[in-house]
């Protein structure tokens, strides 16, 4: 160990690393340490000179990371979060801390079951500002890199997991699936079974970090399969398509009983889908700071008695 080395980087150079990696923003760093872009472009400077490396560099119009630096961002959240706890060792106080929470979900997410969550969180949290990330954005890969506290994303519980070292799945809460289509949809005058679902084409809704849903396999089985007529990012998007067009939605249950998106109609789905769940993921290593840890337990609490 250098000890002499370690002496010549103190907590302001770790704070503004870490901002610094998280923003990939000189002024964005400076504006949540509350100081001058000058000041964190010469701490950034000093950085550069005692780690031996870029850190961070210039691409037209944008800074990004060097190698180096992506492979020190897990280690250093790790190393923040443990002089965290040192600072504070009567532990997590909800009254007094304050600090962002930074998440990543779908955007129907947040209506259900996240929404009811975090106003929860924010009453009992004063201090709290959530900072909430669109998956396709920020998913596992920057949950997995330190960029993120937690990942909510709904998903069939017999989906393989993406396999990222380090990463905890826990059930928020299991869900059902139902299907959305205009009111004024020609196969409203016609029985709804499996062979009346596979005659109109559907809405896919894309996730590049799952597998294909466990209900599409069980169609699979059936050597049948869905006719996709569109893909789009999220359940609030495909509404909007849905009102306009034959295409059928097959989406969360809770998330349409929260939205309640006008002109459509429910249909149960017809055929065994497996069973469907939200689940909270966070990167194992940080799970013991105090503040993550209270955070995870009591998400995990208030998503579990939602319409209980």
């Amino acid at each position: 160990m250098d000890l002499i080395a370690l002496s010549r980087l103190g907590g302001r150079h770790l704070v503004t690393l870490h901002l610094l990696l998280d923003t990939q923003s000189v002024t964005r760093s400076a504006e949540r340490l509350c100081t001058t872009p000058s000041t964190v472009s010469k701490t950034l400077n000093q950085l550069r000179d005692l780690l031996g490396d870029q850190l961070l560099y210039r691409q037209g119009n944008q800074l990004l990371l060097t190698p180096f630096a992506e492979r020190l961002g897990p280690s250093l959240r790790r190393l923040l979060s443990e002089l965290n706890g040192l600072t504070s060792p009567e532990g997590f106080n909800p009254a007094s801390w304050q600090g962002e929470l930074n998440l990543a979900m779908r955007e129907s997410s947040m209506i259900w079951p996240m929404g009811p969550v975090l106003g929860t969180l924010m009453r009992e949290v004063p201090g709290l500002v959530p900072v909430i990330w669109n998956k396709d954005q920020q998913g596992l890969a920057a949950l997995a890199a330190g960029k993120l506290d937690f990942v909510i994303l709904p998903h069939d519980q017999s989906q393989p997991l993406p396999s990222q070292p380090g990463l905890v799945w826990e059930t928020l809460r299991e869900d059902k699936l139902v299907c959305l289509l205009r009111a004024d949809h020609p196969a409203q005058d016609q029985p709804w079974d499996l062979d009346a679902y596979l005659s109109w084409r559907h809405i896919l809704i894309r996730d590049s970090e799952l597998a294909d849903p466990f209900f599409e396999q069980s169609l699979a089985q059936r050597q049948v399969r869905r006719q996709i007529g569109a893909t789009l990012p999220d359940f609030g998007s495909a509404t909007a398509l849905l009102r306009q067009s034959d295409l059928i939605l097959t989406a969360i249950e809770g998330w349409a009983g929260q939205a309640e998106p006008s002109g459509l109609v429910r249909r149960p789905v017809p055929f065994d889908y497996g069973a469907v769940t939200h689940s909270l993921v966070w990167y194992g290593p940080l799970g013991e700071d105090p503040a993550l840890h209270w955070f995870r337990q009591r998400i995990l609490q208030l998503a579990r008695e939602l319409g209980a």
